[in-house]
């Protein structure tokens, strides 16, 4: 048996305590794209994985307009 790996949480949990935080209507710090609470993805610290730190210039982002078949949060 092996033990679940929590290397790539950057709190060092493991997903089946991110799980039990959102059951009891916990946040873990991570959304879904729908802007719901949800588990870290399992790779999120893995430099293989593709997730890639806010850019500089993050701030200067601007929102698009409303799309309906799209909507925001």
């Amino acid at each position: 048996m092996t033990e679940p790996s929590n290397r790539f949480h950057p709190f060092g949990r493991t997903r089946d305590q991110d799980l039990q935080i959102l059951a009891t209507g916990g946040e873990t710090g991570w959304w879904d794209d729908r802007g719901r609470p949800a588990p870290w993805p399992e790779d999120f610290l893995d430099p293989e994985a593709g997730w890639q730190a806010p850019s500089p210039t993050a701030g200067d982002w601007v929102c698009p307009p409303d799309d309906p078949d799209n909507p925001t949060f």
